[in-house]
């Protein structure tokens, strides 16, 4: 026996009560000489015995309710064995259906298996079928209809996801939970090892459940595939286009491969790649024309194995002519100096720099430049700010630089954040940068620029810190403002402010977060399926964005177009996205490239995997298991507590009735 909440017990000590009141404090009169008692009239004496007996039996009334309260708080059990799932059995059909199974005709033979299982199942059993890659999705609910289980196998069909026996052992528990029944699962699959979650003990299919695990295709599966492609999303100069094509090979023997690049269905070039025994081999396309505009790209290669789908890596291309950036101070040269030399000498940003004074901006269209960046000193008017606002929320991006003008305000511009500068010799240098944002990436250490006179920012809630000064503040962050990003940095780039433009960090710098601002590094030329693409920046709805899939067709309902942030491709093939910004992109999904490894777990650890259900085979599921658990009795000693205040209330009411 047990309490649940055992420091309730302490409420105990309220039985001190009734008896201080009716033991310590019970009123005693000292007995008074009378010298006769013939004038009083006679009458029937109650018993002093039978008195004294309903003043004890109130008291131990008493006790017994205040007793009973603290115990009920307190949640008591027992422990007693009770049978788990009530002797229900659910038969768990499940099919893996990830991208792997396409190879040499595995979901046939998977499909075929669960029939025979399904056929094989009592009249009347409860089944249920389960489809996995890197979810289980159940494509039949529970029922003893077995045709609406034979229709659901049927229908399954190979996705371009990885597998993952981690997800399908987390399934299971749920649906045991849901159903409180016990399981007998059958699983077919090719067991590959990369499906494996990284702990075994993930594996768990959790209580009363009955594992039996079909294995399909051979041990020995050989496979070629183009493993990886690096290509540029962004074209500006074709002279300097490099495609590098990784060709892999798993449980196979050496090859040559001849590996093709093709781009909008028309070879450009061919090479010959020998793939040693089981390894990988890189090869490398230049020098060949690529047109204006997006083209839809792959790399090749023959001839094709058993997994065909595997053999080309599909990668999106677009090329243009750099965009400009604009840049805008007061019109002292080297405002924009340090800035546009570093730009320039940055290779691959595909951006030139157009400075301007605020003047100079009064009728500047922003919307045609990739973003805009200004310092802020003192030029900055009202109506242009209200213009550079505006054009962030529709999805432009603006980096500002504080100065003179953040000083006369003490707020930064567009946002309002507040920003106050030190006085006097005070000088910080910089600090910890946030490696893992995009627009940090390859800068380097900030740890040896001095900063004289830097701003401290108090940003406002939701906003991201990128880099800070050396006593923690921030130097650099970054607010989402409708469609838009906007960066301030907390100082300027005159070298008057700072040293940093001397430093060999500040060219990546610049170029770094140009890229980032041109939204140039948003995604590369290919992605894997299942990962998210981004549609809008901004929570609120509004714009509607639009995603038409590799059959041509719209993938959004209304809903989702104009409330969705991201779409999941699911499948492989070329992607047209139009953003909620209004900004069009082509994106390449390929399936998940571990799926091409078809090595199978070891015989040894799915004995392990098969023994961690409660149960050694579906033939033991027939019996319900008896399991210990706790039963709780606050609900019977509320019931006492219920009787013994009705006692009380009629004890109290007879004790204190006065005498007839």
């Amino acid at each position: 026996m047990g309490f649940l909440s055992p420091w309730f017990l302490a409420g105990l000590a309220a039985v001190g009560l009734p008896v201080y009141l009716h033991l310590l404090r019970q009123y005693k009169s000292p007995p008074k000489p009378f010298s006769s008692l013939m004038f009083f009239e006679r009458r029937i004496q109650s018993s002093v015995k039978h008195r004294r007996l309903k003043y004890f039996a109130l008291l131990a009334a008493r006790i017994a309710l205040f007793t009973l309260l603290a115990l009920a708080f307190a949640q008591p059990f027992i422990r007693r064995a009770t049978p788990v799932g009530s002797g229900k059995k659910l038969l768990v059909i499940a099919v893996d259906r990830s991208f792997s199974m396409r190879f040499k005709g595995r979901l046939e033979e998977a499909k075929a298996k669960a029939r025979q299982w399904l056929a094989a199942a009592p009249g009347g059993q409860a089944v249920t079928v389960l489809a996995v890659d890197s979810h289980s999705e159940t494509v039949a609910q529970p029922s003893a209809d077995p045709a609406a289980a034979k229709a659901a196998i049927d229908a399954i069909e190979a996705t371009d996801k990885a597998s993952s026996f981690g997800e399908f052992a987390r399934a299971l528990k749920i649906l045991g939970s849901n159903t409180g029944s016990s399981l007998d699962v059958r699983f077919v699959s090719d067991m590959q090892q990369t499906s494996m979650p990284p702990a075994f003990t993930d594996l768990d299919p959790g209580p009363n459940v009955a594992l039996l695990l079909e294995c399909v295709g051979s041990a020995k599966s050989p496979n070629w595939a183009v493993e990886a492609v690096s290509a540029p999303a962004h074209v500006f100069d074709p002279k300097h286009v490099r495609v590098v094509a990784t060709v892999s090979g798993w449980q196979t023997a050496d090859a040559a491969k001849k590996v093709s690049l093709v781009l909008d269905g028309k070879t450009l070039q061919t090479k010959e790649v020998r793939v040693p025994a089981g390894k990988r081999a890189q090869t490398e396309f230049t020098g060949f024309d690529v047109p204006y505009g997006s083209h839809r790209g792959a790399v090749r290669i023959e001839p094709a194995d058993d997994l065909p789908e595997d053999d080309a890596y599909l990668f999106a291309m677009d090329r243009s002519d750099p965009k400009p950036a604009l840049f805008l101070s007061s019109g002292r040269s080297r405002d924009a100096f340090y800035y546009r030399n570093a730009l320039e000498a940055a290779t691959g940003t595909g951006l030139t720099l157009q400075p301007a004074s605020w003047g100079q901006a009064e009728s500047e269209d922003f919307g045609r430049f990739a973003y805009v960046a200004f310092a802020d000193d003192s030029g900055l008017s009202a109506d242009a700010e209200r213009r550079l606002t505006e054009y962030a929320r529709k999805g432009g991006s603006v980096f500002v630089l504080l100065g003179a003008g953040t000083t006369l305000r003490g707020k930064t511009p567009i946002l309002g954040d507040r920003a106050t500068q030190t006085r006097g010799d005070e000088a910080l240098t910089g600090g910890r940068i946030d490696t893992l944002h995009p627009a940090m990436a390859g800068v380097g250490s900030l740890d040896a620029i001095r900063f004289n006179r830097p701003f401290h920012l108090t940003p406002r809630s939701g906003a991201r810190v990128l880099a800070r000064y050396s006593d923690g503040s921030p130097l650099l962050v970054e607010q989402p403002l409708g469609e838009g990003r906007v960066l301030t940095f907390a100082s300027a780039f005159d070298n008057l402010a700072n040293d940093f433009p001397l430093h060999p960090s500040f060219v990546p710098f610049v170029a770094q977060i140009a890229r980032y601002l041109a939204h140039s590094d948003d995604s590369g030329s290919s992605i894997t399926a299942e990962l998210p693409v981004e549609l809008r920046r901004a929570k609120e709805t509004g714009a509607a964005a639009d995603v038409v899939g590799p059959d041509g067709k719209r993938l959004l309902s209304l809903k989702e177009a104009s409330t969705a942030p991201s779409f999941v491709p699911e499948r492989d093939g070329f992607y047209e996205v139009r953003r909620a910004s209004g900004e069009r992109t082509l994106v390449a999904v390929n399936a998940d490239r571990r799926e091409s490894d078809l090595s199978p777990v070891s015989q040894e650890t799915l004995s392990l995997w098969r023994n961690m259900g409660s149960e050694s085979g579906p033939a033991a599921a027939g019996a319900p298991k008896q399991e210990t658990r706790p039963w709780s009795l606050w609900r019977y000693i509320l019931l006492f507590a219920l009787a013994a205040s009705l006692i009380e209330s009629v004890l109290a009411s007879r004790y204190w009735k006065p005498a007839s």
